[in-house]
């Protein structure tokens, strides 16, 4: 008889997760209760800050995977010379991608906290990636305009220092994103990005139409993970 599955991922700000039947359900890391999370026989968790949750939930599982970035995974091979300093959260992006389109050269962009990319080629080579501040980084970037307002809107000019301030961070996280995108698609004509993260579809309207929004590949990552060894 098969197992039941959740998939958590914990990032700097938030903890998402699912079984494999539910949705996505997610919660901030200061009102997050691990007694929230449903039953299942075994746990398979990606986490890059707050390992003091992760603590909290592995006594509630029969069975607790905490997934590390490896060398070589399915087809994936990653690119950094000690893997395990690769986020988990990037690997399972990965893997979720490939999962997704395989046999073809992808951009992994993952926006959250920090807005991270991933490149890897048709054969499943990582080419190496870059990471970045999120939204809510680069609006705190500068203590005379300081806020804690994530919001986005029409990118427009502005005319009051709040939101010139809102829209020109916005501006620099949409441009970061679509430069990167283009020198993408310069390399890899038939190439595909995947986006997924919390700003993923405020922001979608300012992207490519090409490229591909889901709704969180490090929980479609953790799964493909989960089949592979376990």
């Amino acid at each position: 008889m098969s197992q039941s599955k959740i998939f958590i991922d914990i990032g700097n700000s938030a903890v998402k997760w699912r079984t494999k039947e539910s949705n996505v359900y997610f919660e901030s890391v200061d009102k997050f209760l691990s007694n929230t999370l449903p039953q299942a026989d075994s746990a398979w968790v990606s986490a890059v800050a707050n390992l003091n949750i992760v603590d909290d939930i592995k006594i509630l599982f029969k069975e607790f995977h905490l997934v590390n970035s490896q060398k070589k995974c399915k087809n994936l091979v990653v690119a950094y010379d000690d893997p395990s300093s690769l986020g988990s959260d990037r690997f399972c992006a990965m893997l979720g991608s490939m999962n997704q389109f395989s046999k073809k050269p992808l951009l992994v962009i993952d926006i959250g906290s920090a807005m991270t990319f991933d490149v890897i080629d048709e054969d499943g080579y990582h080419q190496g990636g870059l990471i970045m501040p999120g939204l809510g980084v680069l609006r705190k970037s500068f203590s005379k305009f300081d806020t804690s307002d994530v919001s986005t809107s029409i990118n427009t000019l502005a005319t009051n220092t709040t939101d010139a301030w809102k829209n020109g961070t916005q501006a620099m996280l949409i441009s970061s994103i679509n430069d990167q995108i283009e020198k993408f698609n310069e390399i890899y004509s038939d190439g595909i990005v995947t986006f997924c993260g919390g700003f993923a579809k405020e922001i979608k309207n300012e992207l490519p139409n090409s490229v591909q929004i889901f709704d969180n590949l490090v929980l479609d990552g953790l799964e493909c993970y989960s089949q592979t060894v376990g």
